[in-house]
């Protein structure tokens, strides 16, 4: 068998060996193992592979940044969407369905993302609440980042919506999930908005 050494010191099996792994696994997972009928369109379908792949991604980049608590939140949370999404694309009767479930979460996902304020001048609860959580500063980064081209027409919605967003956020029941939910059905909406 190959070693370490003899891998550097064979260039040619280093590149054969290359483009082998990165054509088998250009999904989030690897295609050679695919079973499930998802699985199998995913890996059949050049555009979804590619989202898939984008997904997973921006999910393990984000999870990356977060705390032991907020990551193993996240991990649930995808857990929960990848349930959803072997759903949803098995029952997909619109044109680019498939494809527009990921970018919901692609969005969702990424790229990681700041306040969309100075946490160092953080005041109200609200404001400290999203500064206290990894997870949330990346919410509402992301949120302002997909809201800003579509200002002019949704600055009345928008408003409203940071008002609610503020009410429930005061509230002591609501936690860092609860906030996520909150922030992921607004990415939805702008999402939707545009898509």
């Amino acid at each position: 068998m190959f070693g370490r050494k003899n891998f550097y010191k064979n260039p040619t099996l280093a590149i054969i060996l290359f483009f082998t792994n990165t054509s088998l696994v250009a999904a989030g997972f690897d295609c050679n193992r695919a079973e499930t009928d998802i699985e199998k369109m995913i890996c059949d379908n050049s555009p979804l592979n590619k989202a898939d792949e984008q997904m997973s991604k921006a999910y393990f980049q984000l999870r990356k940044v977060l705390s032991k608590s907020e990551s193993q939140l996240l991990k649930e949370d995808q857990r929960n969407w990848l349930g959803e999404r072997n759903i949803e694309l098995l029952h997909c009767i619109e044109p680019n369905c498939e494809l527009y479930f990921y970018e919901l979460r692609i969005q969702q996902l990424g790229p990681v993302e700041q306040a969309s304020f100075n946490c160092k001048k953080a005041e109200t609860k609200v404001e400290k609440k999203i500064c206290g959580s990894r997870l949330l500063k990346h919410a509402d980064g992301r949120v302002t980042k997909l809201y800003k081209p579509l200002q002019k027409e949704l600055k009345q919605d928008h408003y409203n919506w940071l008002k609610n967003l503020t009410s429930s956020l005061s509230k002591s029941y609501c936690d860092t999930e609860c906030a996520w939910q909150i922030y992921k059905d607004r990415i939805a909406f702008l999402v939707s908005y545009t898509f």
